[in-house]
């Protein structure tokens, strides 16, 4: 199968510029924090820095791959293979989303093992990730430059990161409730309590509607930027 061999491949790719040296580190030094916070905010911060792996993480570290292979002009050599777009876009959200996985397991389970719903929380991760990943992506493929992209994804993941507030009850609204991340921290509090089912029904269509609009988005700016080579108007 062809998208299998293209995740195989980005998987090699993602090793060979050091991606998993760089999450094992990243992941190495969530484990000695969380080790070191005091047991009353121990699992609000595991929820924190999980979060950060399949989101802030993957969205960077995509966004770098494909301003590298954009430098690389790896993007010209596609159009002469069979290689679909949509299959160059699940190739690397799917491997990615291998590694954040990976790395957020390894991190919950090095203080808290897994008492309550693993899958759920699991769950949360791959969404989270398939969806950041995806939005990342996109605004890579718009970029011209690593300022350019540094500056949209700002705006970008401002907007997404809000839902924060409401997690450590800083400021709440009902606004945040149509923002994937909501989604997230709902199936990722699952690991330490019981999540009533029409929340989790709730969360996850939440975070698959989302994703499914950030991969035509993508698909969209792939096409736009990269295919039709009018990545010039970008950033």
């Amino acid at each position: 199968m062809r998208l299998a061999g293209a995740i195989a491949y980005d998987i090699k790719l993602q090793y060979r510029h050091g991606f998993y040296y760089a999450y094992l580190v990243i992941s190495a030094f969530y484990v000695v924090l969380l080790r070191f916070l005091p047991d009353s905010v121990r699992e609000t911060a595991d929820i924190l820095l999980t979060f950060t792996d399949p989101s802030m993480l993957g969205f960077f570290f995509i966004g770098g791959l494909v301003l590298l292979e954009k430098g690389q002009d790896i993007h010209n050599t596609l159009f002469v293979t069979p290689y679909k777009p949509e299959e160059y876009i699940l190739s690397k959200t799917l491997s990615l989303t291998f590694l954040s996985a990976i790395s957020s397991y390894l991190i919950h389970i090095s203080e808290f093992g897994f008492t309550t719903n693993p899958l759920l929380f699991m769950l949360g991760v791959v969404l989270t990730s398939v969806f950041f990943t995806f939005a990342g992506m996109g605004v890579a493929f718009r970029c011209r430059s690593l300022n350019g992209f540094f500056f949209l994804s700002t705006m970008v993941t401002f907007v997404f990161l809000l839902p924060i507030s409401g997690f450590l009850d800083i400021w709440s609204t009902p606004l945040y409730y149509v923002l994937p991340t909501q989604g997230s921290f709902i199936l990722l509090r699952s690991a330490f309590e019981q999540i009533p089912a029409s929340q989790i029904l709730y969360a996850v269509l939440l975070l698959a509607g989302w994703g499914g609009l950030a991969f035509l988005w993508t698909r969209v700016s792939f096409r736009k930027f990269i295919m039709l080579r009018m990545g010039g108007d970008g950033p």
